[in-house]
C-alpha cells in the first residue's frame, strides 16, 4: 500500500508540475514582454498587436511591444528583468528544435508551436513560431483562445473577452498542424474574424464554364453546343478542335499573367444544354447518372481536361485544373483516365443535403461517400465544396452540426486535402454550425459536444444550460427527421408542434435568466430567428388553408423581422439572400392569393392537397388521353401537393412527366362570373386541362403563380374535373416537382 501511496503521490507531484503556468499579467501589472523581430512580417506585425490589444481588454494592462536585434532574433535579452516572461514572436521565437517538433508533425505552413516554460535560471518565456508568419498569427490566436477569448461570429457582439486582471498561461510544448490544408467558407465574411478561425490555405478557383475568348455564336455557331438540332450557348461543343485550341491559349494566358497560380478553375456551365453532336456524344461512356436522371457528362469533360492539361504542358507542366465535382458529371469517369493535375471539388447538389453520409435515416446521403472514396483513388488531391447552408432558405434555423461532425472526419479519412463550402452567414442561425465546422476544419479529430457547451456557457452566460437544449433540440430536429427536400419545404414536418413548443420554452426560461443583463441581447438573436420561423410557418398553414389574408400578416411580420435582423452588425440574416428567396419561393404565392382573394376579387373553391397521381416517363398521357373529363382508370395513386414534395413521397428528384387529375364542385351562384384557375406555384412546367378541353401551358417559371381564364370551360353547379400535366427537366435549389402550391378557382366580382 505504501508502494501505492508512494506511487500515486509522485504521479501527483508530476501532474503539478506539468500544470505548472507562466504569468504574462499579475493583478493588473505587466509581467510580459512581446518580442518581435527587428523585420517583422505584416503577420508576425499584426499578431504582436492582436495579442497586445486582446490583452489590454482582458486585464486592463498594456504590454510593450519590442523589436528584436537581427542578431537576437531567438534569444533572451538579458539587458530586461528576469521577471518579465519574454513573449516571443515568429522569427524572433523560432528555435531550431521548434521548427523540427512542427516538421515532424507535418509541413502545411500554417502549422505551428506555442513553447511555455520557465527555465532553471527563473526566467519565463513564451515562444510562437509558425511555418509561416500566418501561422505565428494563429499560434497567438490559440493562446488568446487558451486564456478564454472567443470569436463566435463577427463583430463585437460575437466576440467574448474574459475580464481577469492575472493573466496565467499553462506550461506547454503545444504543436498544432491543420488538418486541412484548405480551409475556406465561401461566403463574404470579416477578413479579420476568418483568420482568427484559423481559416485559409490555398483557395481553389473552380468555376462554371471553359474560357476561349471572345466568341460570337451568330459567327461561330460550331464552337457552340448543338441542341435539339440547334447551336446554343448554354455549353460549349467541346468536341471542336478550335474550342480545344482556343482554351489551350487562354488557359495559357493565364498563367502567364498569374505565374504564381498553381491552378485554374474549368468545367461546364451551370445547368444543362450538353452538346448532342456525334462527336461530343462519342466521348461519354453511357455511364447514367440515375441521380440526375440523364447520362453522366464527366467522361467527356475528364478528356477535354487532359487535352488542355497535355496542351500546356510544354509551357506550363506542372499547373492543374479544378473542376466542380457536380450535378451530371459527380460521378467518376469510366472510360477516361484522368491526369493526375486534374482535382475535383466535390458540390453534391443532387443529394439530400440536410443529414451526414453515415445517417441511417438517409440512405441516399451515404452515396456520398462512395463518390468521394471513388475519386480519392484515381487522383492524388481532391476538396470539398458543399453546402453548410439549407440551399435558398431565406434564414430560418437551420443547424447541420449533426452532418458536419460526421462528414468532416469521415473526409480526412478518404484523404480529402481542404474545404471551400458555400454557407449564408445567417448567423442567427447559422452560428453554432460555422463556428463548429471551422473548428473542424482546423481539428477533425475535435470534441463537438465540448464545442457546443463552450458555445453555450461563453454565449449565453447564466442562460448557458436552457440555450444548450435548445441548440442541441433544433440539430437533432433536422438529424432525425426523414424528410431530404432542399430550401424550406420540409420546415413545417422537421420543426413540428411539438419541437416549436419545446424550443420556446427553452427560449422563454433563457430570457428570464438574462434579463437586464448583457447576455439578454444574445438570447435575442436567437428569439429572433425562432420568431421568423413561427411565422414562416403559420404562413405556410393559412395559406395552404387558403386563408390569404392571414397568410399576408404572416408575411407583413416576416418582413418586419427581416428589418431587425439586418441592423446587427453582422446582419443576423444576409439580406441578399433573405429577401431574394423570399421572393422567389414564397411571396408570390402569398401576395398574389391575397389579391385574387379580396377586393374585387372573390374565392370560389379550392382544390384538396391530395390529387390522383400517375408518373408518365415515356410521355404517354396524351396519346392515352389522361386529360378526359369523369373517372378514368390506369393505376393512378393518390399524392399531396402544397404540403409534401416528390421527394417525401418517394418519388426523390424525379425528372420528366407527370400527371395530375382532381375536381372541384362551382357553387351555382358563380354562373355567369369571370373564372380564373390559380396555381400558387409549380415544379416546373404544367398544360392544364378542364373538363376535357386544353386551357393552357405556364410559363416554365419554377414556383411562380400562374392563372388560366376557365369561364368557357367549366360548368357551374356541378363537378369540374381539372387534368395537370407536369414536366420537370431542371435540378434546381428546392430539389423537388409537380404541384407545389395551393390551387383554387376565383372569380371577378362586378
Amino acid at each position: 500500500m505504501k508502494i501505492i501511496a508512494a506511487v500515486l503521490s509522485f504521479f501527483v507531484l508530476v501532474n503539478l508540475c506539468l500544470a505548472k503556468s507562466v504569468t504574462i499579467v499579475e493583478k493588473g501589472n505587466p509581467k510580459s514582454v512581446i518580442l518581435i523581430p527587428s523585420q517583422p512580417d505584416p503577420d508576425e506585425q499584426f499578431a504582436a498587436k492582436e495579442l497586445a490589444e486582446h490583452i489590454e481588454k482582458i486585464s486592463g494592462c498594456k504590454i510593450e511591444i519590442v523589436q528584436q536585434t537581427p542578431e537576437k532574433t531567438w534569444q533572451i535579452n538579458p539587458s530586461l528583468d528576469k521577471k518579465v516572461c519574454y513573449i516571443f514572436l515568429g522569427k524572433a521565437g523560432m528555435t531550431p528544435d521548434m521548427e523540427k517538433a512542427i516538421r515532424a508533425k507535418g509541413d502545411d505552413p500554417a502549422s505551428f508551436m506555442i513553447k511555455a516554460e520557465s527555465n532553471p535560471s527563473g526566467i519565463s518565456y513564451i515562444r510562437i513560431a509558425g511555418l509561416s508568419p500566418e501561422g505565428t498569427l494563429f499560434g497567438v490566436y490559440e493562446l488568446l483562445e487558451q486564456i478564454g477569448v472567443r470569436w463566435y461570429m463577427p463583430g463585437d457582439i460575437g466576440t467574448v473577452i474574459p475580464e481577469k486582471k492575472t493573466i496565467t498561461v499553462e506550461q506547454q510544448d503545444n504543436v498544432q498542424v491543420p488538418s486541412f490544408s484548405a480551409r475556406h467558407l465561401q461566403m463574404a465574411v470579416d477578413k479579420t474574424w476568418y483568420r482568427r478561425m484559423k481559416l485559409g490555405g490555398p483557395n481553389l478557383p473552380a468555376a462554371h464554364g471553359i474560357n476561349i475568348g471572345k466568341a460570337d455564336i451568330n459567327k461561330e455557331p460550331e464552337l457552340f453546343a448543338l441542341v435539339n438540332g440547334k447551336r446554343q450557348t448554354s455549353q460549349l461543343c467541346i468536341s471542336n478542335p478550335e474550342v480545344l485550341k482556343r482554351a489551350i491559349q487562354e488557359t495559357k494566358n493565364f498563367f502567364r499573367k498569374n505565374p504564381d497560380a498553381p491552378w485554374i478553375g474549368m468545367g461546364p456551365n451551370d445547368g444543362g444544354g450538353f452538346c448532342e453532336c456525334e462527336n461530343c456524344k462519342a466521348l461519354d461512356a453511357g455511364d447514367f447518372d440515375k441521380f440526375e436522371h440523364r447520362v453522366s457528362m464527366t467522361d467527356r469533360y475528364i478528356w477535354f481536361f487532359n487535352k488542355v492539361l497535355e496542351g500546356i504542358s510544354d509551357e506550363f507542366p506542372n499547373k492543374k485544373i479544378v473542376f466542380y465535382c457536380y450535378s451530371c458529371y459527380m460521378k467518376p469517369p469510366v472510360k477516361v483516365k484522368p491526369d493526375s493535375r486534374i482535382v475535383p471539388l466535390f458540390a453534391p447538389i443532387s443529394l439530400c443535403r440536410i443529414h451526414g453520409m453515415s445517417n441511417p435515416i438517409c440512405p441516399e446521403r451515404s452515396y456520398y461517400r462512395k463518390i468521394m472514396e471513388a475519386w480519392g483513388k484515381i487522383l492524388p488531391e481532391t476538396y470539398e465544396r458543399g453546402y453548410l447552408f439549407n440551399l435558398a432558405d431565406p434564414g430560418f434555423p437551420f443547424s447541420k452540426v449533426h452532418a458536419i461532425r460526421d462528414e468532416i472526419p469521415v473526409a480526412k479519412e478518404l484523404g480529402v486535402k481542404g474545404w471551400r463550402i458555400e454557407t449564408i452567414p445567417h448567423w442567427a442561425s447559422m452560428t453554432p454550425t460555422i463556428y463548429i465546422a471551422t473548428k473542424l476544419f482546423w481539428n477533425h479529430k475535435a470534441d463537438v459536444d465540448a464545442l457546443i457547451h463552450d458555445f453555450a456557457v461563453n454565449f449565453f452566460g447564466p442562460a448557458a444550460g436552457e440555450m444548450e437544449k435548445y441548440i442541441i433540440l433544433m440539430d437533432s430536429a433536422l438529424k432525425d427527421a426523414d424528410y431530404h427536400t432542399g430550401c424550406s419545404y420540409d420546415l413545417p414536418f422537421i420543426y413540428n408542434q411539438q419541437v416549436m413548443k419545446t424550443a420556446d420554452q427553452y427560449l422563454k426560461r433563457a430570457e428570464a435568466l438574462t434579463k437586464n443583463t448583457k447576455y439578454a441581447e444574445k438570447v435575442a438573436i436567437f428569439r429572433l430567428s425562432y420568431d421568423y420561423l413561427q411565422s414562416f410557418l403559420s404562413m405556410l398553414e393559412n395559406r395552404n388553408k387558403f386563408d390569404f389574408v392571414s397568410a399576408m400578416k404572416d408575411l407583413e411580420k416576416l418582413k418586419q423581422i427581416q428589418q431587425i435582423a439586418f441592423k446587427y452588425n453582422p446582419q443576423m440574416f444576409a439580406e441578399k439572400a433573405a429577401t431574394s428567396y423570399m421572393r422567389r419561393f414564397f411571396s408570390p404565392c402569398v401576395e398574389q392569393g391575397y389579391e385574387r382573394t379580396t377586393g374585387k376579387n372573390v374565392f370560389v373553391a379550392g382544390f384538396d392537397d391530395e390529387w390522383d397521381f400517375l408518373i408518365d416517363p415515356e410521355s404517354l398521357g396524351e396519346e392515352l388521353g389522361y386529360f378526359r373529363t369523369g373517372k378514368i382508370g390506369g393505376n393512378w395513386t393518390k399524392i399531396k401537393t402544397k404540403t409534401l414534395s416528390w421527394s417525401d413521397q418517394g418519388l426523390r428528384y424525379y425528372k420528366g412527366d407527370a400527371w395530375y387529375r382532381s375536381s372541384v364542385m362551382i357553387p351555382e351562384k358563380f354562373k355567369g362570373k369571370k373564372l380564373f384557375l390559380w396555381f400558387g406555384g409549380v415544379d416546373e412546367l404544367a398544360r392544364v386541362w378542364v373538363n376535357g378541353k386544353e386551357v393552357g401551358i405556364s410559363h416554365g417559371k419554377a414556383f411562380v403563380p400562374f392563372e388560366f381564364d376557365i369561364t368557357d370551360y367549366v360548368i357551374c353547379g356541378r363537378e369540374n374535373y381539372v387534368a395537370v400535366k407536369i414536366t420537370n427537366q431542371r435540378l434546381n435549389e428546392l430539389g423537388t416537382g409537380g404541384i407545389t402550391a395551393p390551387v383554387m378557382i376565383y372569380a371577378v366580382q362586378d
